[in-house]
Order: C-alpha cells, then structure tokens, then sequence
C-alpha cells in the first residue's frame, strides 16, 4: 500500500482503521511503518497500534492533528 492511500483511508475512517488484506508479517509491519511516517510528517496522531496474527490484520487508532 502507499503512504498516500493508507492517508486516504484514514481519513475518510472514524479514526479507527482495520486493514485485513494482508498475507505476511513484513506488509504487517510495512503499514505501521507508514502509519508512522505520516505520523512524523504531522499529517495523522497515531494513538494505538496493533498487529493481528489470527487472521493476519493491522490496527490503527488515529486523531485528528490539530
């Protein structure tokens, strides 16, 4: 996924994001990677984090900047 669409589904979320198509635990951590960067960029608060093993997901939990 890139940055720029992993934005887009934050933004258009609650804030709340659960991301479910993914098959391996390096593109688990890619997204928190990203998640992160647009964190360091100020453009998301990322609040929480997880990675899910059963099924394979990550969740975000996110706050609009201010």
């Amino acid at each position: 996924m890139k940055k720029e669409d992993l934005l887009t589904l934050i933004t258009n979320s609650d804030g709340n994001v659960k991301i479910s198509s993914i098959s391996t635990a390096e593109e688990c951590e890619d997204l928190i990677h990203l998640a992160k960067t647009l964190e360091s960029e100020g453009k998301i608060v990322l609040v929480e984090y997880c990675m899910e093993q059963e099924p394979l997901s990550v969740s975000l939990k996110t706050k609009e900047t201010t």
